[in-house]
């Protein structure tokens, strides 16, 4: 059974002033910009006062309403104010249950690390939706490192990554070799000032040398764009995708059951240690710019050619030219029509099969599994995530033969068996 819609006190003229004037309180006292938190306070009395509120009927329609009447005076994606009933143990053990439950169910989501794989040429790719708090995910971070450790450039797909925790720096510290100052926040009240700093020791490999690309999209958010935004200005990382939406304030709940009432308010400012700036108002902005869907085949694209320019061995080259060649095939969508796809069909050797259905071309050796070609140019095709390849040879507009490839270098040429 779900749970039960929440059941709150009805609005009254009491509480609704109530509640304005403890969110207009503490906007105020908080907010970490003093100069727009008087705005904000000074923005809902007014509107309490010409009565704008009154025609609310419930807790939840006025806290909606309140977040807009602030979001109208300073757009800030981290405020808001929401609808809120404490259990009848007191409001604490409340934001604790709720951030346990939380916690509780990050090992069944793997704490948020979605994807791992070698990418052809050799780089690393890790798709991350969540910054979880380092105590309870390093041990899968350090996992997962070391499953790249082998690799020649990263990439850190957070394009669906909301934000999250100090698994920022966790994982950052990685990309260094020693402790490095990433991003300082200052916090109202008093003016404090905090460091935070990539860790001195991770365990497993590091990866202070390898070109690393960070994927971004309009969906990047808060500790999401910490990450991007502080490798960038440190000129460790490549940024591909969409400009961010920007959240860079640090946040506090401030909770009070008496009013049902929860207000998320930022209370520090991030600070670059460059450029004393920060990601709020512009987002993190990309190195290179590309639609969401097309971000990752352009860093891997990125990666590959910058990585060509550096290698030496000439079996790696090779195999960072195919990945390449597979890479720029991709970004170009080919496709066959139909009936072009019945021109390869064939017997070839002794035991290749070549099929194809209406909308796909097929391969299978000897009996084993069958693969599906993809298109790569004329006359060529891939099949085994790319790490196999068909080029057909014609001759009179009729196959000849195909030639068999591998991504480790093997080839083979096997002759069109006639038709019986």
């Amino acid at each position: 059974m779900g749970r039960a819609k929440p059941v709150y006190p009805q609005l009254d003229d009491v509480l609704r002033k109530r509640i304005i004037d403890k969110v207009s309180e503490t906007v105020r006292e908080c907010y970490v910009f003093e100069e727009d938190a008087r705005r904000m306070a000074d923005a809902l009395l007014a509107q309490k006062q010409d009565g704008v509120f009154d025609p609310l009927e419930s807790i939840p329609e006025l806290a909606a309403a309140l977040s807009r009447a602030l979001q109208e005076v300073k757009a800030d994606l981290h405020l808001s104010i929401g609808a809120w009933l404490p259990p009848e143990d007191g409001a604490d053990q409340a934001a604790e249950d709720s951030y346990q439950e939380w916690l509780a169910g990050m090992p069944r989501r793997n704490f948020e690390f979605r994807k791992l794989e070698v990418l052809l040429g050799n780089i690393g790719y890790l798709d991350l939706r969540a910054f979880c708090p380092a105590s309870i995910a390093g041990e899968t971070a350090v996992a997962a490192m070391q499953f790249l450790a082998h690799t020649d450039a990263l990439i850190f797909d957070l394009r669906d990554n909301g934000g999250g925790d100090n698994l920022v720096q966790y994982l950052q510290s990685y990309l260094f070799s020693e402790p490095t100052h990433m991003v300082s926040q200052r916090y109202r009240p008093g003016d404090r000032l905090e460091q935070t700093w990539t860790y001195a020791y991770v365990p497993g490999p590091r990866f202070s040398d390898v070109p690393v690309y960070v994927l971004m999209s309009r969906s990047s958010f808060s500790a999401a764009e910490d990450f991007a935004y502080t490798l960038q200005k440190q000129g460790r990382v490549t940024v591909v995708g969409e400009q961010t939406r920007g959240g860079a304030h640090p946040i506090e709940f401030y909770r009070f059951p008496e009013l049902c009432l929860e207000i998320m308010i930022p209370n520090a400012c991030s600070e670059d240690p460059f450029t004393g700036g920060n990601w709020e108002d512009d987002g993190v902005i990309p190195d290179v710019t590309a639609t969401a869907d097309d971000a990752l085949l352009v860093a891997h694209e990125l990666a590959l050619t910058t990585l060509l320019k550096s290698l030496v061995d000439d079996e790696a080259k090779k195999q960072v030219e195919w990945a390449l060649d597979r890479v720029r095939c991709h970004r170009e969508g080919l496709a066959l029509e139909p009936s072009q796809l019945a021109l390869y069909a064939g017997t070839y050797g002794s035991s290749i099969e070549v099929t194809h259905s209406e909308q796909s071309l097929h391969i299978a050796w000897d009996g084993r599994r069958n693969h599906t070609m993809t298109p790569m140019g004329e006359h060529r095709f891939e099949f085994d995530h790319g790490n196999q390849r068909a080029r057909f040879v014609l001759e009179k507009d009729q196959v000849k033969e195909l030639v068999y490839s591998t991504y480790e270098g093997h080839e083979r040429t096997l002759p069109r068996r006639p038709e019986a």
